[in-house]
């Protein structure tokens, strides 16, 4: 919760960040010519103009930055950006006629248009774009410079100046965004990875669910039964059955609530003896062959095992059951196959995902002996 906490604080703080950077520099760079042309004496209503369209244009660039941020993948319209190139490059020739070296930082203004033609764009084509018309202004600036009667600044100088303006403004723009789109697609994984994570733990928690209380309702359901069919012919055996019954209910309510709280665990040999005292109950012959099996297997071949004994309890009318256990591989199989055995259901393909989330291969399907189901796990 506190990690959440500080990482959304922390997304807060950069988008604070990148607003207020990227606010704030084009007004400090807009002032640099300002001042230096009111220094040099330049009159109040020579400069009127550009004013106005400094205080027009902010509030508009801004606007687009705080657009783009919000959605940083979309580009801009490109002819009211146009138009405002257009705009900016005519300002930027009006700049030229104060005499003074400062007029050459004119060139902030096209820069704001040309940052605009790149936002949301491919990099590739936006910066081939960028340094076409770079090219074009400056070269404009070194020609306005040279043919400017008042203009205070050499071509050559006019030129670079103009060039590097117009590349460091839009990349910095640039990157900030680029910056802010990166931590907002971080974000946006983080939250993905907790969804998905949730839900594969939902997942899980249904899987275990359905193994704990499926394996225990069939058993309950074959046992009352046997108790039901013995109570007129063998009332102590019918008694017994239905204490069994009462202890099966009451094993399962606490492997509910052990999973609730994440404390359960499977056992191969716990699940193994369940197995023999279940089938052997419900007058299956049952034919187990154990060997050591590796403890990291047993949780997981004891699940599988659970799940196979429950399948043909549950749509098999089983005479014969075969329980293979070797320290890789765990195999049952059982005859009187009938046509719902292993079709449909959850539990045979959640011990699939399982099996194979831990490396191993699991089948489930008609065994080599003529009329068998027979359900194999692999574990390397």
């Amino acid at each position: 919760m506190s990690a959440t906490v500080r990482l959304v604080s922390g997304l807060e703080s950069l988008h604070r960040y990148t607003r207020l950077t990227l606010l704030a520099t084009l007004p400090m760079v807009g002032a640099v010519p300002l001042l230096l042309a009111m220094a040099n004496g330049a009159p109040v209503t020579r400069l009127a103009p550009l004013a106005v369209v400094i205080a027009v244009l902010l509030p508009v660039h801004w606007g687009r930055i705080k657009r783009s941020m919000a959605a940083p993948a979309d580009a801009l319209p490109w002819r009211p950006v146009a138009l405002g190139l257009a705009l900016t490059v005519t300002m930027m020739a009006y700049g030229y006629g104060f005499a003074d070296p400062g007029n050459v930082m004119w060139a902030f203004l096209p820069a704001m248009s040309l940052a605009e033609l790149q936002f949301g764009r491919d990099p590739g084509s936006s910066w081939r774009l960028a340094a076409g018309v770079t090219a074009v202004i400056a070269g404009l600036a070194g020609l306005l410079a040279a043919v400017v009667p008042s203009a205070a600044t050499r071509p050559v100088v006019a030129a670079g100046v103009t060039a590097f303006v117009l590349v460091t403004v839009p990349w910095a723009e640039l990157v900030a965004l680029r910056q802010w789109r990166i931590a907002v697609e971080l974000d946006q994984a983080r939250r993905d990875a907790a969804e998905l994570g949730a839900t594969r733990e939902r997942l899980r928690f249904a899987e275990d669910l359905h193994d704990i209380l499926g394996h225990a309702l069939e058993v309950v359901s074959r046992k009352s039964e046997l108790a039901a069919r013995l109570g007129a012919v063998d009332p102590e055996r019918a008694h017994a059955e239905m204490v069994e019954v009462q202890r099966l209910a009451r094993g399962a309510l606490q492997d509910v609530r052990e999973l609730v709280v994440g404390r359960r665990s499977t056992d191969l040999e716990t699940e193994l003896t369940g197995a023999r005292s279940l089938l052997t109950s419900a007058g299956i012959d049952c034919v187990v062959d154990v060997e050591p099996v590796a403890p990291a297997h047993t949780e997981l071949f004891g699940r599988v095992l659970r799940e196979a004994v429950t399948n043909l309890l549950r749509h098999a009318d089983t005479r014969h059951c075969w329980i293979t256990v070797r320290p890789t591989t765990l195999s049952v199989v059982n005859d009187g196959v009938t046509v719902e055995q292993g079709t449909g259901g959850t539990g045979l393909a959640g011990l699939s995902r399982r099996v194979g989330a831990a490396g191993g291969t699991f089948t489930a399907g008609p065994g080599e002996r003529p009329g068998t189901f027979a359900v194999e796990a692999v574990l390397s």
